[in-house]
């Protein structure tokens, strides 16, 4: 597996692709994509710009999945409707099983592509470990009755919010960047909860890495059933109960005996027995602000010293960028759904069409574990979106090699580099300016909205 990854340069860590083979998990992970009709377009349809049905259908006329078709039957000669209503229909049809059986496909792939081994009887050494970056978030739907039955709409002081939302939990690749592991459920679901499921689908000798919203009991006590192992930071007064009166200096650690107390939950086939492992303290400075960080962790002390650790959860912060590519970049932000089974098809279908960049980025020199980012995400999502449609409209011939194709690709996407900064992008507080709007906020119903409204003009 060594030998898979490309040597990067010195001047910007991204490899030299003219004599580097493309390795074989890479060169049949697009293959996998991209000879499933159903997974071709709903990766194209996710990587857009444009999200509506009818971009689909124009990408159709226009040859967008000719190739898709068996030969001299093209299906943009077949498709003479403009109407939106039967691609609609056939989306409603997809299996969701599919996009969640294609996205488990493309993550163990990425696993082998960046040398993860896991599902051993015995556990790898520390560069080889699966580490997934475990974080949550929410994603808004604008409410319908059909949404509104499984993902309550959010409230506040004021009332129903109008919006529904759909929590998820994601299990990020340390190493990729790419989505291991991911699952979705109502807003009344906790995260942990959620993450219990994730961790008992997951391979042997799994490391996850958590914030402190992780940093409970039941996370570790999953992970010690399935064989996995935890790094998850500690608030403050759960790491002040697990010190017990003896506390500890930057850079000591500690054994310890995790007991579970009466409001710690406990997942379901899990037995409320006490979890052993380290309770390490550092006190680190950044930006001028000292930052007490609390971590435990159920891996071992000689392979694993405090320094090792420390950088590995300082890659934590990658799954809170990697949200907001998904949010951003991939418009996943505000779901345009009617009904909660297409939510979670889009949900699916976004997170494999990311993975699908990343594994681009990937074998494009991209190094997570690296202290800054090399290539811009920005700018590969283009570039796939545009190599698909290409490939979906026949413009590449056949007789062109598919490694040739994909080192091509892989070549354009390396030299879209991130500009090095000669001083370091200052830490941003967490807020947004607030935007005035001409009218007031819409709460209720549209029936009740347009009553008041009659009333009113007809005084």
């Amino acid at each position: 597996m060594g030998g898979l990854s490309p040597s990067p340069n010195q001047a910007g860590g991204l490899g030299h692709y003219s004599s580097v083979p493309i390795p074989l998990s890479y060169r049949a992970l697009l293959p996998f994509i991209m000879n499933q009709s159903s997974e071709n377009i709903v990766t194209r349809y996710s990587l857009s710009d444009d999200h509506t049905l009818s971009a689909v259908i124009k990408d159709l006329r226009a040859g967008g999945a000719d190739r898709l078709a068996p030969r001299r039957r093209k299906l943009s000669r077949r498709v003479h409707s403009t109407k939106t209503s039967a691609y609609n229909q056939a989306r409603q049809r997809l299996p969701l099983a599919l996009l969640q059986a294609a996205l488990a496909h493309v993550a163990a792939m990425l696993a082998r592509m960046a040398g993860g081994e896991s599902g051993g009887r015995t556990a790898p050494p520390p560069p080889r470990r699966t580490r997934q970056l475990l974080d949550g978030s929410t994603l808004a739907m604008l409410q319908t009755p059909g949404l509104a039955k499984e993902f309550s709409p959010g409230k506040n002081q004021r009332g129903n919010s109008g919006w529904c939302l759909l929590r998820i939990v994601v299990g990020f690749c340390a190493k990729t960047g790419a989505v291991l592991s991911a699952t979705c459920g109502a807003q009344e679901h906790s995260e942990q909860a959620m993450a219990w499921s994730l961790m008992a689908h997951a391979e042997a000798f799994t490391v996850w890495i958590g914030d402190a919203n992780f940093g409970v009991w039941s996370i570790a006590a999953q992970a010690t059933r399935f064989h996995q192992d935890v790094l998850v930071r500690l608030s403050p007064p759960r790491a002040r109960r697990l010190c017990a009166g003896r506390p500890l200096r930057s850079g000591e650690e500690r054994w310890i005996t995790w007991h579970p107390t009466r409001a710690d939950q406990v997942p379901p086939g899990t037995e409320r027995n006490p979890v052993a492992g380290r309770l390490i303290y550092v006190r680190l400075k950044r930006d001028r602000r000292w930052i007490d960080l609390w971590l435990f962790t159920t891996l071992p002390g000689g392979d694993y010293p405090i320094e090792l650790l420390v950088r590995w959860y300082g890659q934590r912060w990658q799954a809170e960028l990697n949200f907001r590519y998904v949010k951003t970049q991939l418009k996943m932000d505000v779901l345009h759904v009617g009904s909660a089974a297409m939510a979670r098809k889009e949900f699916y279908a976004g997170l494999l069409a990311y993975s699908l960049v990343r594994a681009t980025m990937w074998q494009a020199g991209e190094r997570l574990e690296q202290p800054l980012a090399a290539i811009s995400f920005s700018e590969a999502r283009r570039l796939v979106l545009s190599r698909l449609k290409d490939w979906g409209r026949a413009l590449c011939t056949r007789r062109l090699a598919l490694s040739v194709w994909l080192r091509a690709l892989c070549e354009e996407v390396a030299l879209h580099t991130l500009p090095k900064r000669r001083q370091p992008r200052p830490n941003e507080p967490r807020l947004v300016r607030h935007r005035r709007h001409k009218f007031p906020p819409f709460r209720g119903s549209r029936a009740a909205a347009r009553a008041r409204y009659a009333t009113t003009k007809s005084l």
